[in-house]
This record gives structure tokens, sequence and C-alpha cells, in this order.
């Protein structure tokens, strides 16, 4: 153990009581809050002090460095998208600190790089974030921040020259970008950092080339900081989503096709329940909690009545649907069922027609756009990131890239087991350990979980939990109540 020196003294309570919402609330601490106060500084620095001088002396500190190293030291990819036969991708390299945009001609092609953050940005902190690819792949829109700020700068570069174009919007956040069927211009949401009106929420039309002062505003929600307007599409029409924060949230959808002249058509009105569309090969898909708390999955007939009518495509179950995503002529939906991901596969007729294969405790997450094959990105305890697509032509799943570490996976194994909850209900919980002791005796462990709001934490590779299993540690991963699983607790 380390040598432990004398501790800081104790920190001075202060209590200062406020009456909240009817409630005395005390807070012994407030003191602490003025970060810039002389003696919140002084505390700071003896706090440090401390703990550096005890984590400092810990045996092994060196080797645990180095190993922690080597399992983050590997190459990495991610936001795979496809146009045409052109591969577009993040990779990072073993020895780089942020990862950069890549482009492949075919699948079998030579990676080139597109988009480098160290040009982007001032230091080692610039990202870069590949959002959008025209359709015919000559123009890619990517995001640059710097240092895990909120906001981004939104650029679009040229894939064949490399030139990135002058027709970048400044830092803000983007609701929705689209590519227009032209391939001369584009539709976007864009709330700008530092705006005239800071709270006038629209979507605009831009003639790449052009000045942004020159954009037609294809649709206005009108001006107030409870509105947020959204916007998605395929050709040939644009869907515009206005969220009403108001009293109560509710939600407005429109419709307005490419054609210059067009004028919105509204589908929905002050929808009060969970409405995320999909513009799919002519058709208006949507996910709702509409009569489904578990959610469905729908197609939307508009009516000449406000209220549009709802095919059902994919019914509620017993799992509540986590993601979805339709390709060519297939809905795909996905789940968490005791603490494993599935993926079903529907027709536009509602039925289900199979199953993407999933192994047992592998997490798989779809990623998109999707383009002709369903993209998905998938991991387990021992097994790191791999992305692969699922083509729903011959129902099998191809490796496309692979995280590899040096971690020996097959020394390693998980099981399920099962506790109870207190009104009775019988909880999945995995272990995760060396093959040699999981089965008996009494380890060291550790355990970690969450669930709420609809989201559990599922199986996936963690360099910490990689390193301690190498050690003798077991890993307990329990669900959750309020997660995905099993709803609110």
């Amino acid at each position: 153990m380390p040598k432990l020196m004398e501790p800081p003294l104790c920190s001075p309570v202060e209590p200062v009581t406020e009456v909240l919402h009817g409630m005395a609330v005390t807070d012994p601490y407030r003191w602490l809050e003025d970060q810039d106060s002389p003696r919140t500084r002084a505390w700071i620095e003896e706090q440090t002090f401390y703990a550096r001088n005890y984590l400092d002396s810990i045996p092994g500190r060196d080797h645990i460095r180095e190993r922690i190293r080597e399992l983050l030291a590997v190459e990495t990819y991610d936001s795979l998208q496809k146009a045409g036969n052109r591969y577009f991708f993040r990779k990072r390299l073993a020895d780089e600190e942020q990862a950069s945009i890549y482009m492949r001609e075919g699948e079998g092609g030579e990676d080139s790089l597109l988009i480098d953050p160290a040009a982007e940005g001032a230091g080692k902190f610039t990202s870069v974030k590949l959002l959008r690819v025209s359709p015919d792949g000559h123009f890619v829109l990517y995001e640059v921040k710097e240092g895990g700020e909120r906001t981004g700068i939104f650029r679009l570069l040229e894939t064949k020259t490399g030139t990135k174009l002058a027709d970048a919007l400044p830092r803000g956040i983007l609701r929705g970008f689209v590519f227009a069927r032209d391939g001369k211009s584009f539709y976007y949401s864009h709330e700008p950092v530092e705006a005239t009106l800071p709270f006038y929420r629209a979507a605009y039309r831009h003639e790449i080339g052009t000045a942004f002062s020159e954009d037609e505003e294809v649709f206005s929600a009108g001006e107030d900081k409870r509105l947020r307007l959204f916007i998605l599409g395929e050709d040939p029409n644009l869907g515009i989503l206005v969220n009403k924060c108001f009293d109560s949230t509710c939600t407005d959808f429109y419709l307005r096709s490419f054609d210059k002249d067009s004028l919105p058509i509204r589908i929905l009105a002050d929808a009060r329940y969970l409405f995320e569309p999909s513009l799919v090969n002519g058709h208006i898909f949507a996910l709702t909690d509409r009569d489904a708390p578990n959610l469905r999955i729908v197609e939307v007939l508009a009516q000449t009545s406000e209220e549009p009518r709802f095919i059902e495509m994919v019914p509620e179950r017993d799992a509540r649907i986590g993601q979805w995503a339709v390709v060519r002529d297939r809905i795909f939906a996905s789940y968490t069922k005791n603490g494993t991901t599935e993926i079903r596969e529907y027709d536009f007729c509602g039925r289900k027609t199979g199953e993407v294969p999933i192994r047992d405790a592998e997490t798989a997450r779809l990623v998109g756009p999707h383009g002709e094959d369903l993209t998905f990105e998938a991991e387990s305890f021992a097994e790191p990131i791999s992305i692969w697509r699922y083509s729903p032509k011959d129902g099998g799943r191809k490796l496309w890239a692979q995280k590899t570490v040096p971690f020996n996976s097959a020394n390693y194994t998980h099981r399920r087991v099962w506790y109870t909850s207190k009104d009775g209900t019988q909880i999945p919980m995995f272990l995760m350990g060396h093959r040699d002791i999981i089965e008996s005796g009494t380890h060291p462990a550790i355990m970690t979980s969450y669930g709420g709001f609809g989201a559990s934490v599922m199986p996936q590779f963690s360099f910490f939990v990689a390193f301690l299993v190498e050690r003798g540690c077991l890993f307990a991963l329990p669900s959750i109540r309020g997660g995905a699983d099993f709803g609110a607790g």
C-alpha cells in the first residue's frame, strides 16, 4: 500500500438554508461554489496535493498506465456511410489523438484521407464528425468542434478535388440538413450562436456557391425560444417537424416538395405523443407511442381532415423499440430483451420477414444513413466494436471493419444469472471473467449499471474492465428497473 501523508484539515461546514417549493434545503458547502475565491482555490490545491501524493505512490502504477495505453492505442472506425460505390467513414490510427474522415472507392479499395482535424482547428482537441454525404458522393458535410464544446461549425467538402467550399454554416446547432436532388443546393435548419434573431425558427434552401444572405426561406415556425424546427428528407419531399414546448409539448409535421415553388402541406397538427418520422421511397413512416407505450412503427397517410391515418407496420410488443431504420423495402426495429439486442425485419405490408443474426450477449446499434444495406455496430464483453453490413437480399451479416485490441477474448466468458426484485420480478445479470474462475470460488468483483428513461447499460467492451478481469476480477452487469427491459421501477 502507498504511504499515507497527513490529510488536509476537514472542510469547513457553513450551512446555508433555502426554501425551495415549500421545503427547506440546507447546503453545508455553499462557500465552495465560488470557484475563484482565495479560500476555494486554497482548498482545491490542498485536496489535489493530497490525492496526487497518494495516487502517484501506488505500486505498479507505471505498469497499469502502460497496459491501458496498449489497449487504447488501436486503429478505430466509425460513422460509416455509403454513396454509390464510395464508402465514407471516420478512422483513427493507433498513434493519433483524433479521428479523421476518409473515403474508399469500393469495398476493397484504398482509404483516402479527406479531412484531417489538425488542419481544421488550433490544437489537438479539434475534432471532426461526418454528418452527411450527398447521394452522388460529390459532397461531404462535416462538423468541426473544439474541446468537446456543445456547438460546432458545419463545412462542405467537394470529394473530387478535396476543396473546402465557402458554403460553411457558422457556429451553432444544426437541426437538419438535406442535399437536394439537383446536386447544386441543400436545405437546412440552423440556430447560429450569434444571430440577430436568436429564437427565429426557419428552414432555408441554399444554392452552393452563393451567399447565405440570398437563401430562400422555405418555411417559418415563428420566433419563440420554446420552438424547435427539424428537417429531414428524401427525393422528392422535404419533411418539416416543429416541436412546441409550451405548457405541454406538441408536434406539427409538414411535407414540402423539392420543387422550388411548392408550398408546405400540414400532415399532423398538435400531436401530444411521440412522432419520429422518416421519408423513404415515397412513404412516410413514423415511430410513435400513440396507443403503444412500448412504441410501434406506422405508415402515415395524409387525409383531408386534421388527423392523418396510421397504418401499423411494426406492432407494439413486450419489448420497447430502441432504434429503427428503413432500408430498401424493409423496416428494421431493434429491441433490448434480457440484456441482449434483437433486430427484427419487416416488409412494407407489416409482415415479419426475418431477424438479423445477433450473438448471445452482443450489443448492436444501428448506424446510418444506411443506403442499400443495414449498417450496425456490434460489441460484447470480450469483443470490441466492429462494423457490420446486413443485406435484406441474402439475410447475412458481413464484417466491414473491426477494432483489434491486444486482449485474448478466447480466455474469457460470461454467464447470465437472475436476481429477484422487490416486487418479485426476476431480473437478469451478466457475470464476465476468466474461464478458470467464473464458475466457482469467491473473487474480487466490480459492478456497474444504469437504467432510466428507456435506456439500459448493455454488454460492451471496456478497457477498464479488460484490465481488471486480466487480474482475476469478475465484472457484474445487472439490468436496472427503468431501463429498456422492464420499464419504470
